[in-house]
């Protein structure tokens, strides 16, 4: 005999919204959200004339690189066993393949909604914002803070500033890469989301407020920036810029918020939750190594020109409340067992 409770948990789970409960569940909170932002995205092409294409760019061989790298070690690390076809290690080898790229793919994603920007800037809002930033600027302090902290430059500054600019992306993934390897897939996933939240939020801020950044601004150019161009003392300066720019597919377009900020933010939040996946035995002590790094990112956007005060303090509160969001969105979220 059939338990009537059991009945209508199948009747559930086969009714439209039990449909819909199991696919969330499936997909989970990374991969729901970024489908929902490929899909705005295409809505908004659609309405505005802009292009979405698959194929992206150098960035994307980036965001892949990580878990192919994974999935190498893995490989290299059992090798013998693999090849010799010793039962378990095959199949073995092949979940925990399909984890990584699983549990990787939406970052990947990303990346390539990154790649199309270009074809979504001056598509909503035809002339960028720069005059009301610049405008915010003096009206807090006065000056210029981008033009009164030129009065500090020096080539080795530059430097540590160059380099502190380029931890933007190696602070989060040592972090992500070893949760990755010590199999904290739960962590991984939330940190993972909080990345898709922040980016695919950032990247709409873009179109619909675009900004360049101060180094571009032409009242700024003729006079005003001391020295007029930054130097560095060992070219690290010039050859980050350079590639930087060439990376950045909306370069003069996509300043406000500073995703530099806000992902140098969530980094620090989650190393003060997840710091033990770099060291197991001293919780705290990359959150305390990666601090001082993340206060000189911050403080490098400014020297080297790259954003406006408001840019950088509206990247930080996106970051905070991605931070805050991101473990209630995922407790809330449909799951189950085989998710």
């Amino acid at each position: 005999m059939i338990e009537p409770l059991a009945v209508e948990k199948a009747e559930e789970i086969d009714s439209p919204a039990g449909k819909v409960r199991r696919t969330l569940a499936t997909l989970g909170l990374d991969y729901s959200l970024l489908l929902f932002f490929v899909a705005l995205f295409l809505v908004l092409g659609i309405i505005y004339g802009a292009s979405f294409h698959v194929l992206g760019e150098g960035s994307i061989a980036i965001a892949v690189g990580a878990p192919l790298g994974l999935v190498a070690i893995r490989f290299f690390y059992r090798a013998r066993a693999i090849l010799s076809d010793i039962p378990g290690y095959r199949s073995a080898f092949r979940a925990s393949a399909g984890e990584i790229v699983r549990d990787w793919g939406p970052l990947i994603g990303i990346t390539i909604i990154f790649e199309n920007l270009h074809n979504f800037t001056g598509t909503i809002r035809k002339f960028p914002i720069d005059d009301q930033l610049y405008a915010l600027d003096l009206k807090w302090f006065g000056v210029e803070p981008t033009v009164w902290i030129g009065k500090f430059a020096h080539p080795v500054l530059t430097d540590y500033f160059s380099f502190a600019y380029g931890l933007y992306f190696i602070l989060p993934m040592v972090l992500m890469v070893m949760m990755a390897m010590r199999g904290r897939r739960h962590d991984f996933r939330e940190m993972g989301s909080a990345i898709v939240i922040h980016m695919c939020v950032g990247f709409l801020l873009f179109i619909v407020f675009p900004a360049g950044p101060p180094r571009f601004y032409k009242p700024l150019l003729h006079g005003q920036f001391q020295p007029p161009f930054l130097s560095s003392a060992l070219g690290l300066w010039e050859w980050s810029q350079t590639a930087w720019d060439s990376a950045n597919s909306v370069v003069d377009h996509s300043s406000f918020p500073s995703m530099h900020c806000c992902l140098a933010t969530l980094t620090l939040l989650y190393a003060w939750r997840f710091g033990d996946a770099v060291w197991p035995h001293r919780k705290r002590l990359y959150f305390w190594v990666a601090m001082p790094l993340v206060v000189s990112l911050w403080l490098s956007t400014i020297y080297l020109r790259h954003h406006w005060v408001p840019d950088c303090l509206a990247g930080i509160a996106l970051g905070i409340i991605c931070f805050v969001i991101t473990p209630k969105l995922r407790k809330v979220w449909p799951h189950n067992q085989r998710a």
